[in-house]
């Protein structure tokens, strides 16, 4: 479930990484099942790359341990099969804190002297990319521990349930300010993380440009 692969060199990193980002969203229309609760297999890729992120980035024990928090929480999801959403909270909390700490990793390590610069922006965009899912996440959870928390707006909700992927799209055209969506907060704590989301799309970029425009290039022949 989690392959061991070779630590990429420093000059690749965030190649790597920005890669593993985009194959999350590669992976969507592949593993859809057109219901409300993400499938096992799109949970466990998820948990599965952000424990690539963090181990890519260096930190082993921490890849390990999300590895293990992941596991965990899949051996709960398949022992309980047919029970309230609620009760799936370990695999929500898990997925939540692997993107969590892979992004916070992940902006770390844009704003380390030793990533060359072109991989300072590489993690950089990854890093967005984390954000993202990380609050398509929080918005699921919240959309589905209270049943009400979001709404489909212009009449497509009497075309169609409320489906997972509903919050990734709502939650990436909400970062990137595109303003696109066919779902809506309605109660106060989905509009709370709606704005915060709003907030980081306009003020990460900016900050993240103006950090990694101030750093120093790294030394030649640097290999961390």
């Amino acid at each position: 479930m989690f392959p061991i692969l070779r630590q990429p060199p420093v000059t690749q990193r965030g190649m790597v990484i920005f890669a593993l980002q985009l194959l999350m969203v590669v992976l969507i229309p592949v593993l859809d099942d057109g219901g409300q609760i993400v499938p096992m297999p799109y949970a466990a890729a998820a948990i599965t790359v952000a424990m690539l992120t963090v181990r890519f980035l260096g930190y082993q024990r921490t890849a390990g341990a999300i590895a293990a928090v992941g596991i965990a929480a899949i051996v709960w999801e398949i022992g309980l099969p047919s029970v309230p959403s609620l009760l799936r909270l370990p695999l929500w909390l898990a997925i939540v804190a692997a993107c969590i700490t892979s992004a916070v990793l992940c902006i770390k390590s844009a704003f380390a002297l030793r990533m060359p610069p072109v991989q300072r922006i590489f993690c950089g965009a990854a890093s967005f990319v984390l954000i993202g899912f990380l609050f398509a996440s929080l918005h699921a959870l919240v959309g589905i521990g209270t049943g009400n928390g979001y709404t489909l707006v212009g009449g497509v909700e009497e075309a169609r349930p409320l489906r997972w992927v509903d919050f990734i799209w709502l939650s990436f055209s909400t970062l990137t300010t595109s303003g696109f969506g066919d779902l809506a907060p309605v109660n106060a704590t989905a509009c709370a993380i709606a704005t915060l989301e709003s907030l980081c799309g306009i003020l990460f970029p900016a900050t993240l440009i103006a950090r990694i425009t101030s750093l120093p290039a790294a030394p030649h022949g640097s290999s961390g």
